[in-house]
């Protein structure tokens, strides 16, 4: 490749040969862009082509469309780094989940970067694995890449990670949970409320032995939330038993073995996670039992598998497209005009489907 020099650096060379017994050669070349040239295809001002390059509302849809038309023909892309020096922003939103191995995270993710996208910010992401020296970690690493606000699952994390964005004035919001008695904001759903409605929605179905299958509610404040708005719904007509395990289908799966080795007149199980319940359906199957002609089977989350396993899985949908894109808004409108931002109470909903059935 030709070494890039003052003299050629406004062109990008590209030069590449394939073996053959002809001998080919492939020369590509393209000019690089600049900010001048798509003003002068568009015939509009420099400041007119910034403002549409940071997604200012001020400017219409044509106008629009006619700098993203010119700066595709010629090239050109806005330089994040020179425009962060400029304007002491980098238009960029950190997000730190547990994991991202269950669709409802993918939901939430996306959401977001669809709605930052909109106005010109980009996304980075940090995976903690439910670890908070992890956390702290990651979020250095994003403050690093100029983070200006950070989204956060649940409410309960280290004290070093608030000093961390407090010391440096950064923004943060809790998601996935609702807690009024909390100051900082925070768009989320009612765990408590929506597992709450979960049994009660078992009771009125008829069942009066149920089994609650949850994950360790010490690793997370939405689980632990969870399984006290479950005991609250619990009354002296019932009995309710609680099994902890592990939070995925081998954990649902164990935890549906211990239960009918030790209690055969429970009849309906419910899973305070969707891949808890794909471990019952595992375990009811093993032992040769049908849902929900057996044993009734409930989930939360609404995960995408939940409707194409047989029979389909009624569970709690959680608002997880709806959250993304609501604290992508409010996060984008503090950093542009300095809007305060609203702690925001969604809702979720209970979906029947074929696994519950009335007794």
């Amino acid at each position: 490749m030709k070494p890039v020099t003052s003299n050629n650096l406004k062109r990008v060379i590209v030069k590449a040969n394939f073996s053959s017994r002809d001998g080919v050669e492939l020369r590509l070349e393209k000019r690089i862009g600049k900010i001048r040239d798509v003003a002068r295809e568009t015939g509009l001002s420099i400041a007119t082509i910034s403002r549409v390059m940071n997604g200012s509302a001020k400017v219409t849809e044509e106008t629009r469309q006619r700098v993203e038309a010119a700066c595709k023909k010629l090239n050109y892309f806005p330089n994040a780094a020179a425009r962060s020096l400029s304007t002491n922003k980098t238009k960029t939103i950190a997000t730190i989940i547990p994991n991202i191995e269950y669709s409802i995270y993918a939901k939430f993710i996306s959401a977001i970067e669809q709605t930052l996208s909109e106005r010109q910010y980009s996304l980075v992401l940090a995976i903690s694995n439910g670890d908070e020296e992890m956390e702290v970690k990651e979020a250095r690493k994003l403050l690093g890449m100029g983070s200006e606000a950070f989204i956060l699952s649940g409410a309960r994390h280290s004290q070093e990670l608030y000093e961390l964005l407090e010391g440096r004035n950064i923004p943060y919001v809790f998601t996935s949970i609702w807690d009024p008695a909390l100051s900082t904001p925070m768009i989320g759903y009612d765990n408590a409320g929506l597992a709450h409605a979960a049994l009660t929605y078992l009771k009125s179905k008829g069942h009066s032995k149920i089994a609650v299958v949850h994950g360790p509610p010490g690793s997370s404040d939405r689980i632990s939330a969870r399984v006290a708005g479950a005991r609250k719904a619990c009354n002296d007509a019932m009995r309710v038993s609680f099994l902890e395990t592990s939070l995925d289908a081998s954990g649902g799966k164990q935890a549906v073995q211990k239960l009918l080795e030790q209690d055969t007149d429970v009849t309906a199980i419910l899973c305070l996670s969707d891949v808890l319940a794909l471990g019952a359906y595992f375990g009811l199957a093993a032992a040769g039992l049908s849902i929900p002609g057996d044993m009734s089977v409930m989930g939360f989350d609404n995960l995408d598998w939940s409707t194409e396993i047989v029979p389909p899985l009624t569970t709690t949908n959680l608002p997880a497209r709806k959250m993304g894109r609501s604290v992508a808004l409010q996060l984008m409108d503090l950093l542009d005009t300095n809007t305060g931002l609203q702690s925001t109470l969604l809702e979720g909903q209970i979906i029947e489907r074929g696994s519950v059935l009335d007794v």
